[in-house]
């Protein structure tokens, strides 16, 4: 049988911690470690997550920089609406997909 259509794997990624100053090193490094296995399909899962610092911006930032460059794709999911008002007003709504749920 030929298959219709591929698809991508998606690694599912839910911090379950703030993605602030004082600990967002720890979520660089976990997606970081992800691209380099050649995991370039993410999702990050922010259900868990109450607060966010331009520290933490600038971690969507580059891995949205890695899996591009590596052909992949970031989707940011299950935003509050503070979450979702801030990524839209730092427009890194354009730079990748933001949805509801999984």
């Amino acid at each position: 049988m030929t298959p219709i259509a591929e698809t991508k794997q998606v690694q599912v990624v839910r911090p379950s911690y703030d993605l602030v100053a004082s600990c967002v090193e720890q979520f660089r490094t976990e997606l970081q470690n992800l691209v380099s296995q050649g995991i370039v399909h993410l999702a990050i899962d922010l259900s868990d997550v109450k607060m966010i610092d331009s520290k933490g911006l600038a971690v969507f930032m580059l891995c949205h920089k890695s899996v591009s460059t590596a052909g992949g794709s970031l989707t940011v999911v299950t935003l509050n609406q503070d979450f979702r008002q801030l990524f839209h007003v730092m427009r890194m709504d354009e730079h990748f997909k933001i949805a509801e749920s999984l």
